[in-house]
């Protein structure tokens, strides 16, 4: 689906810059409009050295050009960045991108060829009202945004609302959020970690305890069905490996391989949360988390879950999600006797082809193996 959204934006990019062309080719029209449609709709050929809708176009500045380039640019990083990270499920949100990066590049690419904008479709009631002369470009961008402004109204989770206000103020580089709703987050969340069938990320595990932080970082991959890869690089290597079956725990320096049963079925572990096991509604209460601010200041949702059960493993959990992937950023485990155990996910990349083999640990002939 994201590809479909590339290639419409592609599509309306060439359609604008087209229509573009044969508007500027067509002498008839620098001394005459065309009336399409009497009293409706007529083409007239503008010249438009501001931004949609002729706005900022009487305003003189030598910066201007560069100004309205450089707030182009800018919308196309960020409405790149929410469709390359926005759900494959989410049909309509990366149409709605594509209709934006294709007219925000039209217009950039033809302030960049001629030093201003061509506009030419003219919408009007006789002589009495008329809509500002717009092109194919600003169509695209009007569409796309009244796309995301009615799922903002309609849809009731916090990522439709923070990325609808998000890009609805793009031209003027202004972020705002919306009303959280944890039904809403956990309902996607949870069809989230449903379609991921792996994904591998870089981590730092920090476990607090008493006021004192200990940390360590690598690199993880997951793979369902329980299948797991911890690689620790500092401050010392160890892997921790699952193949489905039996987990391995391998220190090198120790040179010591514990190895353990494993049934997926029956464990419990809050790892497991990140291939899809368990129902995150039915086994625990969720409420937003007011207390601990996410990782990335400008954008993130942190919930804490409590179990409907006692656990013997913890007590509370904290989840960092991101708002636009629903991906677990960070896991915070909280454990009966006080201590903090927090993985903090970056560089993640889904659904990943990670061989089978990755999850085989080979162990040295000169290691001990300790059966637990």
């Amino acid at each position: 689906m994201r590809i479909a959204a590339i290639g419409l934006g592609i599509f309306v990019l060439s359609t604008d810059l087209l229509t573009k062309f044969w508007v500027k080719n067509w002498s008839w029209l620098y001394s005459h409009d065309y009336p399409v449609i009497e009293g409706l709709f007529t083409i007239q050929l503008v010249r438009n050295e501001g931004i949609a809708f002729g706005l900022l176009h009487s305003v003189d500045s030598q910066w201007k050009p560069l100004i309205l380039s450089a707030i182009a640019i800018t919308a196309i990083a960020v409405v790149g960045y929410y469709l390359a990270r926005t759900p494959p499920s989410d049909r309509l949100s990366l149409l709605s991108f594509g209709l934006l990066l294709g007219g925000i590049m039209g217009n950039l690419v033809d302030r960049m060829m001629n030093g201003y904008v061509i506009d030419f479709l003219t919408l009007h009631w006789k002589d009495q009202f008329a809509w500002p002369t717009f092109n194919v470009a600003d169509a695209a961008i009007t569409t796309g945004v009244l796309i995301i402004l009615a799922r903002s109204i309609l849809a009731s989770s916090e990522e439709t609302q923070k990325g609808a206000v998000a890009l609805l103020l793009i031209p003027f580089a202004s972020f705002m959020s919306g009303v959280q709703d944890t039904s809403g987050i956990v309902e996607k969340l949870q069809a989230k970690y449903e379609e991921v069938d792996s994904f591998k990320a870089r981590f730092k595990q920090t476990i607090s305890s008493r006021g004192i932080r200990q940390s360590e970082s690598g690199i993880v991959m997951m793979k369902r069905p329980g299948r797991m890869y911890w690689e620790y690089h500092n401050p010392t290597e160890k892997y921790f490996v699952a193949d489905g079956k039996k987990t391995y725990f391998y220190v090198p320096k120790y040179k010591q391989v514990m190895v353990s049963e494993l049934d997926f079925e029956s464990a419990d572990s809050p790892l497991l949360f990140l291939l899809g096991k368990g129902d995150f509604e039915q086994d625990f209460e969720i409420e937003t988390e007011e207390h601990t601010a996410p990782t990335d200041q400008d954008s993130g949702i942190v919930l804490r879950l409590i179990p409907r059960e006692p656990h013997p493993e913890f007590t509370q959990l904290l989840l960092e999600i991101d708002p636009v992937s629903f991906m677990i950023r960070k896991l915070t485990v909280i454990e009966p006797i006080g201590q903090q155990n927090e993985y903090l996910l970056t560089d993640i990349q889904e659904n990943v082809n990670i061989p089978d083999r990755q999850f085989r640990l080979k162990i040295p002939s000169n290691v001990e193996v300790i059966e637990q």
